[in-house]
């Protein structure tokens, strides 16, 4: 029962170590920031080792109209197999300001739906045991039904940016709203800080065409910070790509290290990200497994084009 209590009263953020999949859950000033239309659909089994491991799940859709960034959120997370899942759903305004010829100002407004529901058939209480496993008969449980809440949610983010340089900062969960399903004690969404920075730097090419197209060699250090509540962490990463491949790596503070190998076309991306945990469940979690994949639509180029924030996409 106080595992249950814990799965229930748990108010934190699923995680993905592909920050650059996730771009607007990541900081939703980056919506319309590829200028095009374009949908990412994400995946993540975190801790598949281990009993009850937590499975995320992504979709988003973003596009610029007319200046404007737009964008549609959609976030799911199975918790202990699905016996706690929790979905959010936003829109996203944000609109941009040219700063100067090559640097733009992004800010954006979000505003959703936060859902947590408990499935009670899931759960299994300690008279509900016997000496050789969970019992055969119907023994009495003490949620009889399922839970569910409804929560409104607002954030924001502001996000400068050229073709060669990414900075930004976004607050999730402003109001902090209470998911508790059980009378007791309130499980407060706290407030999730992001602070990102990112820079590619182009090697051996000369042609600033070719390096506007991202046909040369470059390499994109990365600094993402975040913190929720007690929770904080700190990713150091760096991307290298070349024509159509792009690797990279991450280390997040003590606690993993994460590959990662994406392949891109002018219109399609594949992700594929491990997390190696470090410390003492590096024997008992097998780490954490995540998938991305995107589609990018075509769009008519205006005369004086939009800067687009040339960002890794995984």
């Amino acid at each position: 029962m106080l595992l249950m209590l814990s799965v229930i009263c748990r108010a934190q953020d699923n995680h993905y170590s592909q920050f650059y999949a996730n771009k607007i859950y990541l900081n939703p000033a980056f919506s319309g920031t590829d200028v095009c239309p374009r949908v990412i659909l994400g995946f993540r089994d975190q801790w598949p080792g281990m009993t009850g491991e937590y499975v995320s799940y992504s979709a988003s859709y973003d596009q610029s109209l007319n200046g404007i960034g737009i964008g549609l959120l959609f976030n799911g997370d199975d918790a202990g197999r699905g016996i706690l899942k929790t979905n959010n759903v936003s829109v996203i305004i944000s609109p941009k300001v040219r700063l100067f010829q090559d640097i733009t100002l992004s800010f954006a407004v979000e505003a959703g739906l936060v859902q947590k529901k408990l499935d009670h058939s899931t759960l299994l209480y300690p008279n509900q045991i016997g000496p050789n496993g969970p019992l055969v008969s119907s023994v009495s449980q003490e949620i009889q039904n399922d839970i569910s809440i409804l929560r409104s949610d607002l954030s924001t983010g502001l996000l400068v940016y050229s073709q060669s340089v990414y900075a930004g900062y976004s607050m999730h969960h402003i109001m902090e709203p209470n998911i508790s399903l059980i009378n007791g004690p309130n499980a407060t969404l706290y407030r999730r800080h992001t602070a990102h920075i990112g820079a590619n730097f182009y090697l051996l090419e000369k042609d600033p065409k070719k390096r506007r197209k991202g046909l040369g060699p470059k390499i994109s250090p990365q600094i993402i910070f975040q913190q929720q509540g007690p929770a904080r962490e700190l990713n150091l990463g760096m991307y290298y790509s070349k024509n159509k491949f792009t690797s990279g790596v991450y280390y997040r503070n003590e606690d993993a290290i994460v590959a990662l190998f994406g392949v891109h076309s002018r219109k399609f991306t594949f992700g594929f990200s491990y997390d190696i945990t470090l410390g003492k469940l590096a024997n008992n979690t097998m780490g954490a497994i995540e998938l991305s994949t995107s589609y990018r639509f075509n769009c008519r180029q205006k005369k004086r084009n939009p800067v687009r924030a040339d960002c890794p996409s995984f």
